[in-house]
């Protein structure tokens, strides 16, 4: 996000400097440790971004990029983080690159640099994109320099980020340019050449106009002060691009030919390269070269290698070519011999050169096939050509659907299979994209436009296996979104259609069964159809099939946290044999809805937004079950402005809530009961449970039955508990065991509000069912289930029990940092005579015993000399939620690198 800023240059310098101070002071309450400086060119980037350096404290890395940067996927990366690139970079490789930045920061602050990023390569502007999340948990400061031109996509949605910070370069001062003219011809201009110098109103200019002086002799220094000789006053040029090209046009003719050909080249060439473009001797360039380099305007790094010292310079010469020529050494170099072993590059020449359309078609074709782990590397190629070309070839659209769906551009990748379908003329290729218009469509939760893109292909001569999966997706999509109650009868015959059926059907059937609360026929359906994915799931680049998140999600529905715990595990083992990247913020979702059930708040926070993070990145709908849960563990832990900030939020997206749950509603309700407001609590809460009623909800409302029963019971609004005993008695299953405690408990609650029965029996439910919820490691309910028990015994008026049950439930909610539970114990015992504090903890805030179990055991991994990845692939989670736990065991324990938490952990141990 672009800072609001001062004009003066020195004092925008002065606030950057701030910022990175401000985010390396206090790495854990700044939010925003991403510093971009977008200027144009000659502006002065590079020279902004190694005076913040100079300032930085910690470990540096600094790559710049340039115009071949980007056809190298991860070649930037690489560079930046001294890693060696495969050929081809597979699959999951970003992953490496995130680990060994995190491996990096392990040891010390790290301050990471790219400038001209926009000539980066896709697939690390993706790795950026990713490491802006990072910075909130690691010792991690990025500082970004960029054009505003070429504009690229990936760019704009990183600098959009509230993470970002943002800054444009002011024109330099008058002074600025007196210092840079002193710096270059060893004297001060005079008030007229000040004037033309700073004319330009950035460094570039400055200097290109006082080379180009030197050089044609227009420049007179006299006594100490530099002015402009009358008789070459009139030539100066005005603007940079001027400034540049009259710099190089004083070059011999020779000299120019070798700057033309390194501008098409695209980057750093040796004199060997340059000469076999038109078949030259080395030895002949040497001469040329020289008076390049003389000029200031070419320059040999150590290996040999000629590069433009700016890359203005390149872009004013290439223009400056006459486009025939560029498109003949275009095509020259895409047959240069140490240019074949790069495909991308040929492609790139090939586009470029825009002389023959089936050798470009063919570039891209070959370049895409090696770029099948890096697709935003592969977009960006097949966009070029898109761009470049009347009409594109046959499986062009399709293969860059895949690849922006495969990014998670799924705007994007649905206007390109839309465009595609209308262009194809193979059913098979219109076959592929509808597909991938389908998956897109459904992952962004336009359900609408799905089901009527289903209805329309149905009017058309199908076959009936073709019809049949269309009618299992359509079942499916009904579901996700909720819009209407969950179908009593079953999708199909399970008995004789079970080993038939697509994977889509058997999905939408296992989905039916779960909402309806069937949930262990449900479970066992969607293991079956996670398994028939397995054999039969296509080998291509975009796995569509969801068959692989539905099975831990409803274990913990089926048989309580601690065993959906387990499942996830094997499930996020099947993702990445699968290469079904984008399943990773769902199984995040899920393991963040898990750590809630388990008590782990700091655990199901960060999974949650870990989870939320990538969902958000890749444009995908379905986020309101983990919205909700993410503003539920605001809530326990007394963070109310957050948790209604979240959930006005979610408000204002108008996406649709995932199966019809209603759990930011419920979340929302909690909140207010949480600030006292019980009348709109019971409103609110109403909302939501006369919806899980009237759609058949019936996996759901077990699991929110006892918060609405215990916000009806505070606010005295016995229609809402009528409403809760009517739901419970309409259930056309028994609850899942999980849930039969707090069901029971729930029972009891309402007969003694509505029907004036004993309290004991609520004590006598809680007593019976509390074995099952500790068991299934529902520390959650188990807590409020004591919570009532407590209440209940002190209406009985037994206050030594009640005091006994409250110390129950109070011991959990310490346990697990929710402070509004605990107070809200504290404060519903109150009036019956009985006083506890609700701030006491069993568990410190700081120190080895605040840590939490995942915390824990993620600290003893560290101190094994584990690195952030390999951690994560024993958990099974995300390193970006390794990253949380280690940032949040380092704040307990007030250490700052991984290196001084492992030396503590083993210190600890030797003790």
């Amino acid at each position: 996000m672009l800072a609001s800023q001062p004009a003066d240059r020195r004092a925008v310098v002065d606030e950057m400097r701030e910022f990175i101070a401000a985010a390396q002071r206090e790495p854990g309450a700044v939010r925003r440790k991403v510093c971009v400086i977008t200027a144009g060119p000659g502006a002065g980037k590079t020279h902004t971004l190694r005076e913040l350096v100079s300032a930085a404290d910690g470990f540096v890395r600094t790559v710049r990029a340039d115009e071949l940067s980007w056809r190298q996927p991860f070649g930037l990366a690489g560079q930046l983080l001294d890693v060696d690139l495969p050929t081809p970079v597979p699959d999951g490789f970003e992953d490496e690159l995130y680990a060994r930045v995190d491996a990096l920061c392990a040891g010390e602050p790290l301050v990471l640099v790219v400038d001209d990023a926009h000539h980066a390569d896709a697939a690390t502007l993706e790795l950026l994109y990713r490491l802006v999340t990072g910075t909130r948990v690691l010792p991690l400061v990025v500082l970004v320099g960029r054009r505003p031109l070429p504009e690229r996509d990936l760019l704009n949605r990183l600098v959009a980020r509230t993470e970002v910070g943002e800054w444009a370069l002011p024109p330099l001062g008058l002074d600025e340019v007196r210092r840079i003219s002193t710096e270059i011809i060893g004297a001060a201009p005079d008030d007229e050449l000040l004037g033309l110098l700073a004319s330009g109103g950035n460094p570039m200019h400055v200097i290109s106009v006082l080379r180009a002086l030197q050089q044609s002799g227009g420049l007179r220094i006299v006594e100490g002060r530099a002015t402009v000789d009358a008789r070459t006053r009139d030539g100066i040029p005005k603007g940079l691009e001027d400034a540049i090209a009259e710099h190089a046009a004083l070059l011999d003719g020779r000299a120019r030919e070798l700057t033309q050909k390194l501008a098409v080249w695209g980057g750093p060439a040796t004199l060997a390269q340059l000469a076999a473009v038109d078949a030259v001797p080395p030895a002949s360039l040497v001469g040329p070269a020289q008076s390049a380099i003389d000029a200031g305007i070419v320059a040999a790094d150590d290996s040999g290698a000629l590069r433009f010292t700016h890359d203005l310079y390149a872009d004013v010469t290439y223009e400056h070519l006459d486009p025939a020529l560029r498109s003949v050494l275009h095509d020259a170099i895409a047959s240069h011999p140490s240019t074949r072993h790069n495909p991308q590059s040929v492609a790139h020449h090939r586009i470029a050169s825009g002389s023959d359309e089936s050798a470009m078609f063919a570039a891209v074709r070959r370049a895409e096939s090696e770029l099948g782990g890096t697709p935003a590397v592969a977009a960006e190629l097949l966009e070029t050509l898109a761009t470049r070309t009347a009409r594109p070839s046959a499986g062009v659209n399709t293969a860059l659907a895949v690849a922006l769906a495969r990014t998670g551009r799924l705007d994007r990748a649905c206007r390109v299979a839309e465009e595609g379908m209308a262009l194809a003329t193979e059913i098979a290729e219109i076959a592929e994209l509808l597909r991938i218009l389908l998956f897109a469509l459904t992952a962004k939760g336009d359900t609408d436009r799905v089901r009527a893109l289903i209805d329309e292909t149905l009017q058309l001569p199908v076959d009936d296996e073709v019809a049949d999966t269309l009618t299992d997706l359509r079942h499916y999509v009904g579901l996700l979104d909720g819009r209407a109650p969950a179908p009593r009868t079953p999708f199909f015959d399970i008995d004789r259609e079970a080993t038939t059926r697509s994977v889509p059907g058997l999905i939408a059937e296992a989905l039916r069964r779960f909402l309806r609360g069937e949930v262990d026929d449900a479970l066992g359906l969607a293991l079956h159809a996670s398994r028939r994915d397995a054999v039969e799931s296509a080998t291509g680049p975009l796995s569509t099939s969801s068959a692989d998140i539905w099975p831990s999600l409803i274990e913990q529905y089926a048989h309580g946290p601690a065993a959906a715990a387990d499942l996830l595990a094997g499930a996020a083992r099947l993702r990445s044999s699968r290469g079904a990247d984008w399943m990773t913020a769902y199984h995040e979702f899920t393991r963040g809805g898990i750590a809630l059930g388990l008590g782990d708040l700091d655990d199901s926070a960060a999974s949650f937004d870990a989870g939320l993070d990538r969902a958000d990145s890749a444009d995908m709908g379905w986020k309101s079950m983990a919205v909700g849960g993410r503003a539920m563990v605001d809530v326990l832990r007394g963070d109310l402005a957050i948790a209604s900030n979240r959930l006005d939020e979610w408000d204002g997206t108008g996406l649709p809530d995932q199966f019809g749950f209603p759990v930011p509603i419920h979340a929302r309700a909690l909140l207010h009961e949480a600030n006292r407001k019980l009348r709109v609590a019971a409103t609110t809460v109403t909302r939501a449970w006369d919806h899980g009623r009237r759609f058949n909800l019936y996996s759901w409302l077990p699991t929110v039955a006892l918060g609405t029963a215990r916000i009806g019971v505070r606010a005295g609004d016995n229609t809402l508990l009528g409403s809760v005993l009517d739901g419970l008695d309409e259930f056309p299953v028994p609850p899942a065991w999980p849930m039969s405690g707090p069901v029971a408990v729930t029972r009891a609650m309402c007969s003694v509000a509505l029907r004036d029965e004993d309290p004991l029996t609520i004590v006598a439910a809680a007593d019976e069912h509390a074995e099952i919820l500790q068991t299934v490691g529902d520390r959650q309910s188990e807590a409020c289930v004591w919570e009532e028990a407590a209440c209940a015994a002190a209406m009985a008026g037994d206050r030594d029990r009640a005091r006994d049950l409250a110390r129950r439930a109070m011991r959990l909610t310490r346990g697990m940092g929710a402070s509004t539970s605990s107070a809200r114990v504290a404060s519903r015992l109150r009036p019956l005579g009985i006083r506890l504090d609700p701030a006491a903890r069993d568990r410190p805030t700081h120190g080895w015993e605040s840590l939490t179990r995942t915390e824990t055991t993620v600290a003893e991994l560290v101190a094994t000399g584990m690195s952030g990845g390999e951690i994560a692939d024993r958990l099974f989670i995300s390193t970006r939620t390794v990253q949380t736990h280690v940032s949040h065991a380092l704040a307990k324990l007030g250490l700052r690198t991984r290196v001084e938490l492992a030396a503590f952990v083993v210190g600890r141990q030797q003790n």
